[in-house]
């Protein structure tokens, strides 16, 4: 059995294409996290307004299909069995359910946005019940052909290699052992080193490989939808730049999501079966590409070229979200940007602290055989230093999400900018920057915020 550590040292081997794979799918976590933060703070900005609560699903579903490679960031091999009985329930139910969301969701674009021709769709109405009606219907169709011929792996069995000059074998997981398995551990050949793999019988999911290859050519279709309701808005008298789904910034980041997976589709559809003779690839293929004894240079090219794939899909999702904070912190938006940068903060300090509380529980379980003890004391450590710790995470913020306010804001800090001339604010001058405040519908605590990211400007060109 091997430890996690030993599998998170094997995995960036050489051979393994120096982690390429688990790089990939800590990408995903990532995306997949930031993906739920911008649902959460569109959801906050307005939770009575029915277009945040439908970008607000969306982002969520756009999240779980990003987050496809999430459960490989975990130990994948026979041992890890039994959590794998859970992971795998995420990276395919509710993967393919995702998909399928998506795919009902992207359809009721026009009812949000309002669309030339589909104008008849732009509906109050339907604006109220078209943000949790399209996932519920997504999930009634989900669990209805969940078990239909084509839409569910039927065989699954582990590939094990004990170590070098071992023969493998087979370790059924769900449902028997079939041909291809046979096949593949005789082109395995003798093993060069420890290693398990997953053999899963992808031939009766042809349903599921429509859906996921459908998707991007959706995706397309609601690019043109948004177009067109950019177009419907300059028609209206508008500018094309509204504050929410038809803002410039998240049309580029649309733009962008399309085209990451426009290229995974063109990837698997074109490009892979060019260099595999006409077929397109399996999961079998891609075990013998990566461990075949008479594997030559054109497979580990094909295995770079598939493992790459797998990369679009979250990088194009994290484009659309970065585009999306974009858009936040220039105000078109929702202007949820210090909302962001709170969630930036918490979301870095707990992250590092399990990282950190996981990477010496394993460490001293490796060296002490006391897991808990390195885990424990990382832990006091790490929120005894909060304070230092969240300054760091605060510069950090400061950088990745510069702070953009609004003309409210913008006009207090021009009022505080005249009294600050001097570097001295009296008392007549405080009481006239309150009237300022209150004139302006800021508040005390953002009045605070707002000096004190002025003040540290002013410290930060000092020091400069």
């Amino acid at each position: 059995m091997a430890s996690a550590l030993e599998f998170y040292a094997s995995a960036f081997q050489a051979e393994n294409l120096y982690g390429l794979r688990m790089i990939i799918s800590w990408i995903s976590v990532a995306v997949f996290i930031w993906l739920l933060s911008l649902s959460y703070l569109v959801w906050k900005a307005d939770s009575k307004s029915n277009e945040n609560r439908f970008m607000g699903v969306l982002l969520i579903i756009e999240g779980i299909k990003a987050a496809f490679l999430l459960p490989d960031a975990f130990p994948y091999d026979s041992d890890w069995e039994w959590l794998w009985n859970y992971l795998w329930v995420f990276k395919i139910e509710v993967f393919f359910y995702a998909h399928t969301a998506a795919i009902l969701m992207y359809l009721c674009l026009p009812i949000y946005y309002r669309i030339g021709k589909l104008s008849f769709m732009f509906n109050s109405t339907l604006q109220k019940h078209a943000w949790y009606l399209a996932p519920l219907i997504a999930l009634a169709i989900w669990m209805s052909i969940r078990n239909v011929n084509g839409f569910y792996m039927a065989n699954s069995a582990w590939l094990i290699c004990s170590g070098a000059g071992a023969d493998p074998s087979l370790q059924v997981w769900w449902g028997s052992v079939q041909p291809f398995m046979i096949d593949t551990l005789d082109q395995i050949g003798t093993c060069t080193e420890y290693y398990e793999t997953h053999l899963v019988d992808d031939s009766t999911a042809g349903g599921l490989w429509a859906i996921a290859l459908a998707s991007p050519l959706v995706t397309l279709g609601a690019l043109l939808f948004i177009r067109a309701s950019m177009k419907s808005e300059k028609a209206a008298g508008g500018d094309g730049t509204s504050r929410h789904l038809t803002s410039r910034s998240l049309y580029i980041g649309f733009l962008g999501k399309v085209s990451g997976t426009m290229l995974y589709f063109i990837t698997l559809m074109v490009i892979i079966p060019l260099l595999n003779d006409g077929s397109m690839a399996t999961f079998a293929q891609s075990t013998l590409w990566r461990y075949g004894e008479d594997a030559s240079s054109l497979d580990r090219i094909k295995y770079l070229i598939w493992t790459l794939s797998l990369l679009m899909t979250p990088l194009a999702m994290g484009f659309e979200a970065l585009m999306f904070v974009h858009a936040a912190l220039n105000d078109s938006v929702f202007g949820i940007d210090q909302n962001l940068r709170k969630t930036f903060r918490t979301a870095m300090f707990t992250g590092t602290g399990a990282l950190l509380f996981i990477t010496a529980t394993e460490f001293m379980e490796q060296v002490l055989g006391q897991g808990l003890i390195g885990g424990v004391a990382v832990g006091v450590l790490f929120l005894g230093l909060r304070g230092p710790v969240l300054s760091v995470i605060d510069g950090m913020s400061s950088r990745l999400i510069p702070a953009n306010y609004t003309t409210e804001e913008t006009a207090y800090l021009e009022a505080y900018k005249v009294a600050m001339d001097d570097f001295i604010i009296t008392a007549d001058e405080r009481k006239m920057l309150k009237i300022q405040a209150k004139t302006l519908g800021i508040s005390d605590q953002r009045v605070q915020e707002l000096e004190q990211d002025y003040n540290s400007g002013i410290e930060a060109t000092e020091e400069e």
